[in-house]
């Protein structure tokens, strides 16, 4: 009955220290943020404002939910895993679909930081 699920889950991946551009650091860390929340809203992610430096998003897939923390400062930025629904986490494994919905919010937060860099 498992042997179906292996193939699924993997380790929960974390974007951990993502390097905010150089010229964009010369920006408010406000603006930093703005453009990390506007990167997960295009992914269809909800996202609310913790505190200063920190937001939680979260995405609703089907049956799926998927809750994450965003920290961010002038310098970097990190994605971590807080809870789910319905994807299978055992507390180190998860399904294979919430590592690639991380990694596509991690590539279009990198590109719109580097776009909004250019224009610093």
């Amino acid at each position: 009955m498992l042997s179906g699920c292996f193939g699924r889950v993997q380790p929960v991946y974390n974007a951990e220290a993502n390097p905010i551009p150089v010229k964009l650091q010369e920006t408010s860390v406000e603006n930093i943020g703005n453009i990390i929340q506007t990167s997960a809203i295009n992914r269809g992610w909800t996202v609310s404002d913790v505190s200063p430096g920190k937001m939680k998003a979260t995405l609703h897939s089907r049956t799926h939910v998927a809750v994450i923390e965003i920290t961010y400062s002038k310098t970097d930025y990190s994605i971590n895993y807080v809870s789910s629904v319905d994807l299978l986490y055992d507390g180190a494994n998860i399904h294979r679909n919430y590592n690639k919905w991380i990694r596509t919010l991690q590539n279009d937060i990198n590109k719109n930081l580097n776009v909004a860099a250019l224009k610093v």
